[in-house]
């Protein structure tokens, strides 16, 4: 088949595809319709259809006949796959290993999310979590060796049972002074158990390495808050003044602006290169409209760390 009939074919599909899925998902036990490749005794084959995802594949005489998936729609064959009860999967829950993604933070802030493993780079077993000082040092306010939660104190986490990590290092936020200006905000905090922990970042995957900010870069990140989101790049060398609450104002320079892909919590995901999974920042601020963070190389150079790469 030509690349140019592929084509037609795929867009056919399509067609049937979106006429009959209302029907198709009003059937007792499906979840879901898509498009794949069709399965032979659990093994996909190069034959396009129309995939019918359920909670529980079940014999035909278990059904009603009015619940029973066709083999084909007009001509298009189907294919039942099971896949389960598919439900939101808030980054918000205590889990073990924690993976970079979810919801972190000092008992004294609310909660904010862990970016990404480090490893000192004098001392490569060494190993730790990176977010950001107002995520995991209070901006400022705490102590090294205070107890680090996951998840975070709004999602429910208490020093009782949660406590991850301790707090490593922080680089030191100057406020109030826009001559006083600052690279990063970010901080460490060193795994209570290494096994607690894994690199994989949910929803994306063990990062490939570091890479520079280019305008119109598609990036990628996964957070607390909004979980897993795309953005572009829109800004590079950016300098801005970003509000902190009561410690005040805090003045940015080289930094990154993207476009909107955060709210209040994502602060520490790690930002990566669509493309190659390289990151690239490390997410701190953000308005409705736009979403800051710092290079990475900023963060890592202070810090005196390297990523945990795949």
């Amino acid at each position: 088949m030509t690349h140019e009939k592929e084509k037609m074919h795929f867009a056919k599909i399509q067609q049937v595809k979106e006429s009959g899925e209302g029907s198709l998902l009003g059937l007792t036990n499906v979840v879901g319709i898509g498009i794949g490749y069709k399965e032979v005794k659990g093994e996909a084959t190069n034959e396009t259809c129309i995939s019918v995802y359920v909670q529980k594949k079940m014999a035909l005489e278990e059904l009603e006949s009015c619940d029973q998936i066709p083999k084909a729609l007009n001509d298009v064959k189907t294919d039942v796959i099971e896949v389960g009860r598919i439900e939101a999967q808030a980054f918000t829950s205590r889990v073990r290993p924690a993976k970079p993604g979810y919801s972190i933070g000092h008992p004294r802030v609310t909660a904010g999310t862990f970016g990404c493993l480090v490893r000192k780079t004098c001392s490569p077993c060494r190993i730790f979590m990176l977010s950001n000082n107002h995520v995991l040092a209070n901006s400022n306010a705490a102590n090294i060796g205070d107890l680090i939660l996951q998840p975070g104190s709004a999602d429910g986490g208490n020093l009782t049972g949660d406590a991850i990590a301790r707090l490593s290092r922080f680089i030191r936020i100057r406020f109030n002074d826009p001559e006083a200006y600052n690279l990063v905000d970010a901080a460490i905090a060193k795994p209570i158990g290494r096994r607690n922990v894994i690199a994989s970042i949910v929803g994306i995957g063990i990062p490939k390495g570091t890479v520079e900010a280019t305008l119109g870069m598609a990036v990628i990140k996964s957070g607390r808050t909004t979980e897993t989101t795309v953005g572009k790049v829109i800004g590079v060398d950016v300098t801005v003044a970003v509000g902190f609450g009561s410690p005040g104002v805090a003045y940015f320079r080289n930094q990154i602006m993207t476009t909107n892909m955060s709210q209040g919590g994502d602060s520490g995901s790690l930002l990566l290169s669509e493309k190659t999974s390289e990151a690239t920042g490390l997410l701190f601020a953000g308005s409705s409209s736009v979403t800051i963070h710092n290079n990475i190389s900023n963060v890592l150079m202070a810090l005196g760390v390297e990523i945990v790469t795949a």
